[in-house]
């Protein structure tokens, strides 16, 4: 144990860094920027992007193989060098924080952690995800329930950011002890509300029509997130405007519709601004946690149309949220537009509008990096 004088040292294990614009890294680049007055960090993830620049904190990059991604699966591999260098940060620290387990090198940090006898926090986001493709299902299914199961026992405290998630490992992981609910905060210097007039100077700004209706999408361009149910909603409204921000394989800019407007690199305020000027935020998603551009959205002053199994991934929300019934196998577009005009033709997104932005005072990251920090201190008594 370090001298009372010296920070405990935190190893951070996350797939990729925060540029890579998932989810679950920016997750993990909030928690790090405000625990780091108080730990000495080192980050370890793939090199497939560059590592945050945050004042005290030591960002690893491991030479990785990325080739999978182009096929929907974020799993990276690192070069034997990161075996290694993963053994030595690991006999350096005082406490792990892994995010997911189903990466390899999480899986060997875990293994490695408990034979060195250091504790590990395990926040898990991700669980069931219902492929189209019947092996991908299977395969999750049995890496969850072999891998994950063993993962989930062997880390010293579990954290689920989704309510849906925890409940579905519940039912045949033997935890040490009890896993907590702990939903993702909400960056409220960078995602507020703001009036008519400044909305109407960001569509400006984004050279976007002031008076139709603006749809947003937010998140990777991937299958599970609905992709190829927007394609069919964007073709069927000429009359909206439809904006994605994101990456990925299906790229809706490949779609040739004229009425869609695609952003690839945004930064957290430049995608603040696009959550600002939108009417609405739809996410057809299905297979996650609960996504943090929902949160964002709705501290933004935002609406969101998620599915059901979404919504009942997330944490108590004020209002503002209209979930839909989806199956992934057989997408209907139909009661999608349906809810989206039920919204716009009645008006519902100015009412909304200010009301839904309360739920940036019930998420925020300084309260949940104090949490995370307690926690893990605790861990090491």
């Amino acid at each position: 144990m370090n001298p009372p004088s010296q920070k405990p040292r935190l190893l951070l294990l996350t797939h990729y860094f925060p540029a890579h614009r998932g989810g679950v890294e920016i997750v993990a680049g909030q928690l790090a920027a405000r625990l780091v007055d108080d730990f000495s960090i080192s980050w370890l993830a793939a090199d497939c992007d560059s590592p945050p620049k945050i004042v005290g904190l030591h960002c690893q990059p491991q030479r990785a193989w990325n080739d999978l991604e182009r096929y929907g699966l974020p799993w990276p591999l690192w070069f034997w060098q990161g075996w290694k260098n993963l053994s030595a940060a690991i006999r350096a620290s005082d406490v792990l924080h892994v995010h997911d387990f189903i990466y390899p090198s999480h899986l060997v940090a875990i293994f490695l952690a408990a034979r060195e006898g250091k504790p590990v926090l395990l926040t898990q986001h991700i669980g069931e995800i219902a492929y189209r493709n019947r092996g991908l299902r299977w395969l999750l299914r049995a890496v969850n329930r072999t891998f994950g199961r063993w993962a989930l026992a062997s880390a010293t405290q579990v954290v689920f950011i989704s309510p849906r998630v925890k409940r579905e490992f519940e039912k045949f992981v033997d935890f040490p002890r009890q896993p907590l609910y702990w939903p993702n905060g909400v960056d409220n210097r960078t995602f507020f509300p703001v009036d008519d007039e400044a909305r109407l100077l960001l569509r400006k700004r984004y050279d976007l029509d002031l008076e139709k209706p603006l749809i947003l999408f937010v998140g990777r361009f991937v299958e599970r997130k609905g992709l190829g149910l927007l394609e069919s909603m964007a073709r069927s409204r000429p009359e909206w405007q439809w904006c994605f921000a994101g990456w990925g394989p299906l790229d809706p800019e490949a779609w040739g519709i004229p009425q869609v407007r695609v952003w690839h690199s945004l930064q957290a305020e430049e995608l603040a601004g696009l959550y600002q000027m939108a009417d609405l935020l739809i996410l057809p998603s299905y297979g996650e946690g609960f996504p943090l551009v929902v949160q964002e959205a709705l501290a933004s002053g935002t609406p969101v149309l998620i599915s059901e199994e979404t919504a009942a991934g997330g944490p108590d929300m004020p209002g503002g949220v209209t979930s839909i019934p989806l199956d992934p196998n057989k997408p209907d577009a139909a009661p999608w537009l349906a809810a989206i005009d039920r919204v716009l033709v009645s008006g519902g997104a100015n009412l909304w509008r200010r009301t839904v932005s309360e739920a940036r005072y019930s998420w925020g990251w300084d309260s949940l990096a104090a949490q995370y920090g307690n926690m893990l201190k605790s861990l090491m008594k």
